[in-house]
């Protein structure tokens, strides 16, 4: 008789304990796994981490849980950091972001606007003594592109060509009849080689990077303008918070210097409309997508 109330007392404090574990367990694992890890896309790891940690700490001490920034190289890794759930949300420019919405049906939310642009556009401009007078006398010319991912330097000015009605070759040397281009590997490349004239007769870029310079004049039609950064969230993570934080960060002394870090000095803004209608329609047509 003593044994089976001892046996029964233990199977009930096994019990207990098996309960209080499940009990108290799950919460703790899932407050681990909502650490928000931040995403970005960079040549230079260290640098980048140094510049978002910041962030990561000032909403860490908003009640937010944050991890860790992770840095690659190319949009195609973070989309597979994506799928992995090894980042949950990520500052990144139209064109990458529309991959990253396709690949993983992660979601739009805010606009980052960094150096203090809600929104920009790109342009193709000349030497300011060049014949080259419209876009057509393009042809048989050659243009220096940025990088084949890049939005403002890429896909942007090529979008104006195409609309344009031009056929575009990639080389670095003339093709009659169409619009060669090649990749400078940088804005400031691209600018010093339509300087020189003598690789390129033509350079496509943010406007920004030559509006007002006297050296160079500008072809119309500009492009559209776009988004200058977008907060992007993997899906099904709850971005409520995350997001009154960020908007609410501009107005914030403690969040200053955090902002300053990422070149973020005016914080972030909403769409203009629904992000996601707002990314795969205008963003997307101005793309050329």
């Amino acid at each position: 008789m003593i044994f089976k109330r001892f046996a029964n007392s233990l199977c009930k404090a096994t019990m207990m304990s098996i309960l209080m574990l499940c009990v108290l367990g799950t919460p703790l694992a899932a407050m681990a796994s909502e650490k928000l890890n931040l995403g970005i896309i960079g040549s230079s790891p260290s640098k980048t981490i140094k510049q978002f940690k910041p962030l990561l700490h000032y909403l860490s001490a908003k009640g937010l849980p944050t991890g860790k920034v992770v840095v690659t190289k190319t949009v195609s890794e973070m989309i597979v950091k994506i799928k992995n759930e090894e980042v949950d949300f990520i500052f990144e420019s139209p064109y990458g972001v529309v991959q990253m919405m396709d690949a993983t049906g992660a979601v739009p939310v805010l606009i980052r606007e960094k150096k203090g642009l809600k929104q920009y556009n790109s342009v193709v401009f000349v030497p300011k003594d060049s014949p080259i007078r419209t876009l057509s006398d393009l042809n048989g010319k050659v243009i220096a592109f940025e990088e084949p991912d890049s939005t403002s330097s890429f896909l942007l000015p090529k979008s104006i060509l195409v609309g344009a009605g031009l056929t575009l070759s990639e080389s670095s040397q003339p093709v009659p009849g169409q619009v060669a281009y090649y990749f400078s590997k940088d804005d400031d490349n691209t600018v010093a080689q339509v300087r020189a004239g003598k690789k390129a007769d033509a350079g496509g870029i943010k406007k920004s990077a030559v509006d007002g310079n006297p050296e160079f004049r500008i072809l119309t039609p500009e492009s559209a303008y776009v988004p200058r950064h977008v907060l992007l969230v993997r899906k099904g993570v709850s971005f409520d918070r995350l997001k009154s934080l960020l908007l609410d960060a501009q107005n914030d002394p403690a969040a200053s210097a955090a902002l300053s870090a990422i070149k973020t000095p005016s914080g972030f803004s909403e769409f203009d409309g629904d992000p996601i209608a707002v990314m795969n329609g205008s963003v997307r047509k101005a793309l050329g997508l």
